[in-house]
Order: structure tokens, then C-alpha cells, then sequence
């Protein structure tokens, strides 16, 4: 084989297209740290990568003129490597923002300095997108960890998944993963279905995202005026309800070497706060037109409806009425903007107990409810008789049809 970059079936890619004419995607390492972070040891990590086509972004965090010419000695010349120095400190959204807006990569991934990736990061992750049956919103991989026995996949799920093609379907290959590494993998991967939640902002996983995607999900476009505590904690919940992920089993990134904690103790945002969740429902509920034409309006909802009251909860983990309703503080006007105010309050209303649809009503009108309002909750009774006797008629006609083609 030729030296390419990638092949299909054997035929490398100058057999495939003019050289230059097809490239593998560009991948952005965003590399955020805390003011006075070591970059040094993940810029070397981020050198070795096997897959051929990256850049990094180094954002210096309350720069200052040693901090610049520290990490202009460490890049070395590399065109591959640029610097985004900022004054004071944004915090670690901030800094995940200002890394972001510089990346021009089809694909995302945010690291700190304290953690490195493996030579084959970004390859085995572009090999999980590029191979995948179904386009998804964002791949996850463990981090090795101090105690070995807990490697292993970031997700509960650890089967693998028709996602992937079955052996002799035609799938580019990247030439920097042999046989064995892409039959390795293929046995590692598992689909995660978009109604799958709670795992994704895992501290123990790093993710590689569609930039796409995340274009979509700005919280600046809604004028959020709380940041939230990550990326991951902002992104990976809202990704993977629009888009579904994937779930590589196989330990891609290790806690930087002079140091050896748990990868959690190095990462700054763990879990998710209120106003990570006020962030995410309000993204949600802005760019709901748009959501709506690209996953349907029953998923949008139920995605929504989801956000509100957590996944799956028993009887006794449900919310009460005012949970929900401080969760969903100032998402009416946003679903009202969206979908018109009456067909905001009727979705509501089929997806949560009324005592919490009467709740968020109430914080967003007061205790006593305007007429029209009333009459939206009034007439959601009669959209759901209405759907209901649709339903039966329906399922009478289907059993109709089937005793005539057994008669015939």
C-alpha cells in the first residue's frame, strides 16, 4: 500500500481521488489549565499523536509575559500549536470558550494540562466516528487510572453495538490503526442511545465532540449569565440527548506523570451544579424550533421533559412541584418564543404531573392565572381524548385490515 492517510478496502487514498482532494477531518486539541498549569508534559503528548492531521489551542489563563515565552519555547516553531492568552482568569468554561472560538477542527476535544493523551487518542476516537453506522454527537474514552482494576469503559454499557459494520462492509480506515487495533476496537464500542442519561460528564472520561454540534449549543445565544462549571458538564448532556455517543472501551489518556491521583482530583468540574442544569433546560428550550426540525417533536419534548425531572425516576425520586419549577425558571418565554405559548403549556402539561405544570405556571404568572392560560390546561384534557380515541380507531382499522387478508 501506498503511504496514505487513510484507505478503503486496501485502495489507498491516492487511488480513491486526486491527492489533496479528500483529507481525513481536522481534530482541535483545546488544552486549558489553571493559571500557572505546566503545559509542557500535554503539549509533548498531543506532538506524539499518531493520527496526522491536528492542531492545538493553549489557552494562558492570566498571562503573563514569562507565561507567554515559557509555552513559545515549548511549542518550538510547531504551526500545529497556537496560543490564546487572556489577561485574567474566565474560569474553566471560560478558558474551554476561548480555546474553542480559535479551533477551526471538524472535531473537539477539550484537555487540561494535567491530562495526557496517548499517542493513539485522537486516531481511535476518528476511527470510532468515521466507522460508526450512525453519525453521533460525540465519542468517550476512559483515563488510566492509579488503580488498574477500575479501567475501563466510561459508560455502564460495555457490549458493542450494531453501531458498527459488520466484517467486509466498506469503512474508511485511517492508515495509523492496523488489522488487529480496528478489530480491537470494533469489540469495544458501544452505541449509547440519546435517551441514555447520567453518564456523560463521567470526570473519568474524555470525549472528542462534533464542532457542529456544539456550535449549536452556545450558551452566549440564550445570554446566560452564569457559567457553566465545564465544558463537559455543558456540552455532553445537551450532545448526547440531540445526537446520541459512543462508548470506547479502551483507556486513551493518563493523569499527567509527575503526578499519579485518581483523574478525578485533576479535573476541576465533576459533577453538575443548578446552574449547569438552568444552562442546559434554557439552551434546550431557545433553539427548540430548530431542534424539533432535526430530532421530531416527540423527542425534543420528552428530551425536555427529561431535563426536568431527572431520568427515570422511581415514585419516591420524583421532584416535587417546586424543584421543578426553580429548575425551569425563566423556560416559559424561551418555549413560548419557540412553539407559541399555548402549544408550550399543552406539551407540558401531557409530560408532567399537573401539580408542576400549575408550579411553573405560577412563577411565571402569579398565584392567580390569566384566562387564556386557564384555558390551555383546560383543553389539554381534550387533546388527549381527542389523541386517544385517534388511537383506538386507528388500531381498529390495523385489526380490520388483518382479519380480511386472513379471510383472503
Amino acid at each position: 500500500m501506498d503511504r496514505s492517510d487513510f484507505f478503503i478496502q486496501n485502495r489507498g487514498e491516492s487511488a480513491l481521488a486526486h491527492p489533496g482532494a479528500i483529507q481525513v477531518p481536522l481534530v482541535s486539541f483545546v488544552l486549558t489549565g489553571k493559571p500557572d498549569d505546566d503545559f509542557a508534559q500535554v503539549i509533548e503528548a498531543v506532538r506524539k499523536q499518531s493520527y496526522p492531521r491536528f492542531e492545538a489551542i493553549l489557552v494562558d489563563a492570566s498571562a503573563t509575559a514569562s507565561s507567554h515565552a515559557a509555552l513559545e519555547r515549548q511549542i518550538a516553531g510547531d504551526r500545529r500549536f497556537q496560543i490564546v492568552s487572556v489577561d485574567t482568569d474566565p474560569g474553566p468554561f471560560g478558558r474551554a470558550s476561548l480555546g474553542l472560538a480559535a479551533a477551526e477542527g471538524e472535531f473537539i476535544t477539550f484537555l487540561e494540562a494535567t491530562e495526557l493523551p496517548l499517542p493513539n487518542f485522537a486516531a481511535i476516537h476518528i476511527q470510532t466516528h468515521l466507522a460508526s453506522r450512525h453519525s453521533v454527537a460525540f465519542t468517550a474514552s476512559p483515563f488510566f487510572t492509579a488503580r488498574p482494576e477500575r479501567d475501563g469503559p466510561p459508560s455502564p454499557l460495555s457490549e458493542p453495538s450494531a453501531a458498527w459494520p459488520q466484517p467486509g462492509t466498506p469503512v474508511l480506515r485511517l492508515a495509523c490503526i492496523d488489522d488487529s487495533a480496528f478489530a480491537d476496537l470494533a469489540s469495544r464500542v458501544a452505541l449509547i442511545e440519546p435517551t441514555r442519561q447520567g453518564w456523560t460528564t463521567s470526570p473519568d472520561a474524555a470525549k472528542m465532540y462534533r464542532r457542529f454540534i456544539l456550535d449549536l449549543l452556545d450558551p452566549q445565544a440564550v445570554a446566560a449569565t452564569e457559567q457553566p462549571s465545564s465544558a463537559s458538564t455543558h456540552y455532553a448532556p445537551l450532545c448526547q440527548m440531540l445526537g446520541g455517543s459512543a462508548s470506547i472501551g479502551i483507556p486513551l489518556s493518563s493523569p499527567r506523570l509527575t503526578a499519579l491521583p485518581e483523574p478525578t482530583a485533576s479535573r476541576e468540574a465533576g459533577s453538575r451544579t443548578a446552574i449547569d442544569e438552568r444552562n442546559t433546560l434554557r439552551v434546550w428550550a431557545a433553539n427548540g424550533s430548530d431542534f424539533v426540525r432535526r430530532i421530531g417533536s416527540q423527542r425534543y419534548w420528552n428530551g425536555l421533559a427529561l431535563l426536568l425531572v431527572g431520568p427515570q425516576p422511581g415514585p419516591s425520586q420524583m421532584p416535587g412541584p417546586a424543584q421543578i419549577a426553580a429548575r425551569a425558571d425563566g423556560l416559559l418565554p424561551l418555549l413560548s418564543s419557540a412553539f407559541g405559548e399555548r402549544q408550550a403549556i399543552h406539551q407540558l402539561d401531557e409530560r408532567l404531573p399537573r401539580p408542576a405544570v400549575l408550579a411553573v405556571l405560577k412563577e411565571q404568572y402569579g398565584s392567580r392565572l390569566p384566562l387564556h392560560v386557564q384555558i390551555a390546561l383546560r383543553t389539554t384534557v381534550l387533546r388527549r381524548m381527542r389523541e386517544a380515541v385517534r388511537q383506538y380507531l386507528r388500531a381498529r382499522k390495523a385489526r380490520g385490515r388483518k382479519r380480511r387478508a386472513m379471510r383472503g
